[in-house]
């Protein structure tokens, strides 16, 4: 029942937010792709923005990988953010020619452009945290890419609910295009403040097979990124071959590395508390 899926995938975000301390009162930054994840996400945070205090702000960036699509992927989301009442901004970066620039592959080079320019909108509009999309899959898949890659409890322990964007996050030397945002204030990143965000990740105790269901059930718009199928990726070919294959073996194979995930981050937290308090103890 629509009504079903709608309260579950609610109360799931809920008690990941009170759980984790996650959402902080103020300007909120949401990371806003056009897909299903990133647009369930961001209505959820404006249905919410007056019982938790936010001002939330869309980002939105056209990695140039897709030509017109990805430019209408964008055009979407800032009609979609106008539409609900969001303020938005657009930004537009070459991220094959940062790929060839830097010698990271494509995704890295993708991957370190975006927080770059999610960090610069935090900063123009004074905001402490990021919010993304990233969702239980996600976290199945990222637990598994760091076993294929061989990985300690760091890795193993997959992305955090909230973590502090740095310095290793970010390609500072990249070009970047900003649309100017709704207030009329230009890019300036000479006058920001020099701070870093924290990205935090309201979905990643969700499903994307509930995360879709939800957006069925309100009548959401979203935009399908054919990149995505693309098993030339590692990531994808995860999803779309390796993935199937273990369900075979184990039907909630998503769910059981996301729960791992979360085991191994509780060992991993116990492990740095005590080394702290060890180190306390003999250093002088």
């Amino acid at each position: 029942m629509p009504g079903d899926i709608q309260q579950r995938v609610q109360r799931i975000v809920r008690e990941t937010i009170r759980r984790h301390d996650l959402i902080q009162p103020g300007a909120l930054v949401v990371g806003v792709s056009g897909g299903a994840d990133s647009m369930v996400l961001l209505r959820l945070l404006c249905d919410w923005q007056d019982e938790l205090g936010l001002r939330p702000h869309v980002a939105t960036l056209d990695h140039e990988l897709r030509g017109g699509a990805g430019a209408a992927d964008a055009a979407f989301v800032r009609e979609t953010a106008t539409a609900w009442g969001v303020p938005v901004t657009v930004g537009r970066a070459d991220v094959r020619a940062v790929a060839e620039s830097t010698g990271l592959g494509t995704e890295a080079a993708a991957r370190g452009v975006r927080y770059r320019f999610l960090r610069d909108v935090a900063r123009q509009i004074d905001a402490s945290q990021v919010a993304v999309g990233h969702h239980l899959d996600d976290q199945a898949e990222t637990v598994l890419l760091h076993l294929i890659r061989g990985s300690g409890l760091e890795g193993l322990r997959g992305m955090l609910p909230r973590t502090p964007l740095s310095r290793g996050h970010v390609l500072d030397d990249v070009e970047i295009e900003y649309d100017r945002l709704l207030n009329g204030e230009p890019y300036a990143p000479d006058i920001w403040p020099d701070v870093w965000p924290e990205i935090v990740r309201p979905l990643l105790a969700v499903s994307r097979a509930d995360i879709e269901a939800f957006a069925a059930a309100r009548e959401l718009d979203y935009r399908q990124d054919t990149t995505n199928t693309d098993v030339t990726y590692l990531r994808n070919r995860l999803r779309h071959e390796v993935i199937p294959l273990l369900e075979q073996l184990n039907p909630n194979i998503r769910a059981t590395l996301a729960r791992t995930a979360e085991v191994l981050r509780a060992d991993a937290d116990l492990v740095a508390a005590t080394s702290a308090l060890a180190l306390a103890q003999v250093v002088r």
